[in-house]
């Protein structure tokens, strides 16, 4: 017996020491090792997006349920399987894991299969219940490293869905049902924002697709949805409703949002749906920033750059050297020009180029602009074109005409308080333009011309009715504040040079303007034609063009500068130094200081530029300041 207690006694011994060495085997594996901190960002950050597996939040989930080993052995047994549990007792866990295993299954498949677009769907409405399901509990939290991930992988998996239909040119009406992986989902609402129907556009890309090219800042805001450019094409002769008036002729571009929300899962009863409603709505992106789902306010995924670049791509605006030289090839493209149809109750603000330009100058500042949230909700921007080789007082005409066209079409009655706030911004010829919609020319600039009563000279009562408009002209009351940017005031001196007089002859004036001429000629070659400033008077052997306009003694640029602005407006300049910053004195290559400063502006920027200054970005700041500056007074009248 003693023999058997020993034996076992030894026996006991041996297993206590493998117990021993077992655990302390287990617990010398236990422990930190040192590490990269960049190596622990990595690991969190890994997911379905960044590399060909499962996040660690993913795999903790499959670790604990027991079905790492089936997700590697029959991948889609185990999303079905999950899937079916899921729905009838949703989890954050298990949806997230549901969400990233569908996202990288559909990665595996073609594109254009449609089990492919089983899980995309799947894994869109797994995130959005992850982020919405009210039976959750708490909503998630902004901070969570995973919010930011969720929205990553529903925005990219329904932009793979609108690739997919695109490519099948199929449309996803009311009343569609598409497979998910454990139900059918039909679309109950589809809904849109924009001014057209879905039908009325031609095609849509989202923005993903593209990369932009020529424009330094790209805007975005980030969130839910998948952002697209819309193109609509539309025939150039065709009849124009009030709304399009204004708008491109030919090819128009949109951006917006596509969103798609998905019900709950289980029902208020907690029934298992059979199958699943889902809503898709199309936001404007410019009009809408933000939308509420389940008491929460998120923000739309929104991209304001990609639409403009393409649309530029698309529709390449004439160049500014055509307008020099020859108006009549600028007739049909003359006047105001809108990237967005009218929006009452937002503020205009109004682009006029300069000499040998187009509105394409703006395309930097405006692109920044639109990035600012504050003015893309208050403001709507807009263009005036114009052959910039004609008079600037006829120019200037064209642009009053558009003016009150737009007022007697969109706010007759007066009764916008948006539009009657409208701002004007003008570079370098551009700015003269501007300018003179706000003073009053009375007699001063027709007594250039001539001693003669503009109503004794015998004219055609339809040419005398024009030149009274571009003397004769009265402040515009619906103009509250003006920018000028680099605007030769007193002229410059590069007029007077022996190119720009060769220049200025080569330019094609319209024919209204010649034939007018002609008229006026005949009518004062019998009467005295009054001289002004002694030597420098004005000639009548020729129509001056806009460069003769712009020499330093050229009288209608004296005269107009000394005429005072109307009461009520706000003025501002923008100057260009080529050499320093903030630093009075100077040029911009084109136009001295002494030309472009005003006295009693409200604000005087100098930035180091040369004549580009607009494109500058402390001009684009000082911009964006100064028109967040009129919205808050706007708001406070």
């Amino acid at each position: 017996m003693k023999k058997l207690s020993d034996s076992a006694d030894k026996q006991g011994v041996v297993i206590l020491l493998g117990l021993l060495i077992l655990f302390s085997g287990c617990a010398s594996k236990v422990g930190v090792k040192p590490v990269n901190i960049h190596e622990h960002f990595k690991l969190l950050d890994r997911s379905a997006l960044t590399a060909s597996e499962p996040s660690e939040r993913t795999l903790l989930f499959l670790r604990q349920h027991d079905m790492a080993d089936q997700w590697k052995r029959n991948p889609e047994e185990l999303l079905r399987r999950l899937a079916l549990g899921t729905d009838r007792n949703p989890g954050r866990e298990s949806l997230f894991a549901l969400m990233e295993l569908s996202y990288i299954r559909a990665r595996k498949k073609d594109p254009e299969s449609e089990q492919a677009m089983q899980l995309y769907l799947s894994c869109a409405m797994y995130a959005y219940n992850y982020l919405f399901d009210p039976r959750l509990g708490q909503p998630v939290t902004p901070y969570d490293l995973h919010s930011r991930l969720v929205c990553e992988f529903y925005n990219r998996s329904i932009g793979s869905m609108v690739l997919h239909f695109r490519s099948k040119k199929m449309r996803v009406q009311k009343g569609a049902r598409l497979p998910s992986l454990s139900g059918t989902v039909e679309i109950k609402e589809k809904n849109t924002e924009l001014t057209w129907k879905p039908e009325e556009y031609n095609t849509y890309y989202i923005t993903y697709e593209f990369r932009v090219k020529g424009l330094s800042n790209h805007h975005m805001q980030f969130g839910l949805g998948v952002p697209l450019v819309i193109v609509r094409i539309t025939e150039p002769n065709a009849e124009r409703s009030v709304r399009e008036k204004f708008l491109p002729k030919f090819r128009q571009t949109y951006g917006a949002t596509l969103l798609v929300g998905f019900e709950p899962f289980m029902s208020q009863t907690g029934e298992k749906r059979q199958t699943y409603r889902a809503e898709l709505n199309i936001y404007d992106t410019i009009n809408t920033s933000h939308v509420r789902i389940h008491d929460q306010t998120v923000p739309l995924e929104s991209d304001f750059t990609t639409p403009l670049a393409y649309m530029i791509e698309e529709t390449p605006l004439p160049e500014g050297i055509k307008g020099l030289f020859d108006a009549e090839a600028w007739k049909e493209i003359t006047g105001m020009h809108m990237l967005q149809p009218y929006k009452p109750g937002k503020i205009p603000v109004v682009f006029v180029h300069g000499l040998m330009s187009s509105p394409s100058t703006w395309l930097a500042m405006f692109n920044n602009l639109i990035g600012d949230p504050e003015l893309r909700k208050r403001c709507q921007f807009w263009f005036f074109m114009y052959p910039t080789g004609s008079p600037v007082l006829y120019s200037a005409n064209t642009l009053r005409k558009s003016l009150l066209e737009l007022q007697h079409l969109y706010d007759p009655e007066g009764t916008d308080p948006a539009f009657n706030q409208m701002v004007l911004i003008g570079h370098s010829m551009g700015g003269l333009l501007s300018k003179i919609m706000v003073k009053d020319g009375g007699d001063r600039l027709w007594e250039v011309v001539s001693d003669i009563p503009l109503s004794e000279l015998g004219l055609p009562p339809e040419k005398r009715s024009a030149l009274e408009r571009m003397f004769y002209f009265k402040p515009l009351p619906f103009i509250r504040r003006e920018i000028f940017i680099c605007t030769p005031h007193r002229g410059s001196e590069l007029a007077d040079l022996s190119i720009s007089r060769f220049g200025s002859s080569l330019v094609k004036l319209p024919g209204k303007i010649l034939d007018t001429g002609a008229e006026i000629f005949k009518a004062v070659a019998m009467k005295p034609i009054r001289v002004i400033a002694g030597d420098r008077g004005l000639k009548l052997d020729s129509i001056p063009t806009s460069i003769d306009n712009l020499s330093p003694g050229n009288p209608f640029l004296n005269v107009l500068a000394e005429i005072p602005f109307a009461p009520g407006v706000t003025f501002h300049s923008i100057i260009g130094n080529h050499e320093a910053a903030d630093t009075p004195g100077g040029t911009d290559m084109v136009v001295p200081y002494e030309s472009a400063h005003l006295e009693g502006v409200a604000s005087e920027k100098i930035v180091q530029a040369d004549h580009s200054a607009h494109n500058h970005p402390l001009a684009v700041l000082e911009v964006r300041r100064i028109l967040s500056e009129h919205i808050k007074k706007a708001d406070s009248m």
